[in-house]
């Protein structure tokens, strides 16, 4: 009995040994796995950083340029095909009181769609655009570099990191692309506050299921532009000194030129124009009215506030501003993209109304 019992007690012993020794390895498995979270998450906050820092700010403007009157950043997306519900949800359920901000005056966030529905999108564009308007530069910089910023980008912490990075694996092809651009020449329509979305917290509070997309709540056409060196004022002054009915039309929201604050974008468009309107019917009314072809003609083929078509790929053709080309200043024909914006955003509605430009 006396042996069976120190065999049995040596046989729990070891057990425990075992079982202790196992523990310690798992331990330690999670520590060394810790470590590599930290260490990629440092790498992709230090990547993120230098994109950031590489482009902000580091556009010389030439004599004759306009001032910036807005600042405007953009983070572009290749979502998965099939993922792009469980992308929205994500957007519609992260922290953030952007609206509360300082300087805020507009967001969306932008699926790309196409105006003719047979018309297959490029799969080597972004798909998604998320779009921030900001009164200033200075009002951006605030924002990137407080806290609002780190509670929207996985809530300051580095497990809150990790599992953004872990759920952006699932959804994207590969990491976000972000854009800044100095904003030009604005135009805004007063918002009525009594029409304004739903804001809890300074965040949309929009439902979603991660099943079927978020509706869309505005649309946005634009028009990318690649501008002969040299010829970047004389292109801003045409635009400054054309006439615009855009503040007149049912559905229009703002408009602003886009100027790329970067020396030399990697897509090569250093101008974009932006128009937000209501809804994609309100854009398509005046595609065909009166104001589209007088603006048209004044711009010189698609270098209106978002159009194409037959007529304006014809009159691209046309000069289209100082010498510089076939095309004016451009260096080829602009590229139009549409978006249908969800989970839009105001900030302070009275300012913006006190602010708004009438062009």
């Amino acid at each position: 009995a006396h042996c069976l019992i120190m065999a049995t007690s040596s046989s729990i012993s070891a057990q425990f040994a075992l079982s202790a020794r196992a523990s310690l390895v798992h331990r330690d498995q999670r520590v060394v796995g810790l470590r590599k979270l930290r260490s990629s998450a440092k790498r992709v906050v230090t990547s993120a950083n230098k994109d950031f820092d590489s482009e902000v700010g580091s556009l010389k403007l030439a004599e004759g340029q306009l001032q910036r009157e807005r600042y405007v950043a953009t983070n572009r997306f290749k979502v998965k095909k099939g993922a792009e519900a469980k992308f929205e949800k994500r957007w519609s359920e992260r922290k953030s009181r952007l609206a509360e901000l300082d300087g805020f005056r507009f967001f969306t966030i932008m699926r790309r769609v196409t105006l003719n529905p047979d018309e297959e999108l490029d799969p080597d564009e972004f798909n998604y655009t998320s779009y921030t308007i900001w009164d200033d530069k200075e009002s951006f910089t605030a924002w990137r570099t407080g806290e609002a910023f780190k509670e929207a980008h996985g809530g300051g912490t580095l497990f809150g990191f990790v599992s953004m990075l872990v759920s952006s694996t699932f959804t994207l092809q590969g990491p976000p692309s972000p854009a800044f651009y100095d904003g030009i020449i604005p135009i805004e329509m007063p918002q009525d506050p009594s029409s304004a979305p739903e804001v809890v917290g300074g965040w949309r509070n929009v439902q979603a299921d991660g099943v079927n997309l978020i509706e869309p709540e505005c649309f946005v056409a634009m028009n990318r532009f690649k501008i002969a060196k040299g010829q970047e004022a004389a292109w801003e002054q045409r635009w400054a000194n054309r006439e615009s009915s855009l503040k007149d039309l049912p559905g229009f929201v703002n408009f602003v030129m886009l100027r790329r604050d970067a020396p030399t974008p990697e897509d090569g468009y250093n101008f974009v124009s932006a128009t937000v309107w209501k809804d994609r019917a309100s854009f398509d009314n005046w595609r065909s009215s009166q104001n589209f072809a007088k603006a048209h003609g004044q711009a010189g083929g698609k270098a209106a506030e978002g159009q194409e078509g037959a007529k304006g790929a014809e009159a691209a053709k046309k000069p289209a501003g100082p010498p510089g080309g076939p095309m004016g200043p451009m260096l080829e024909p602009p590229s139009p993209a549409f978006f249908e914006g969800k989970l839009m955003l105001y900030g302070d509605l009275a300012g913006a109304r006190k602010a708004a430009v009438v062009v």
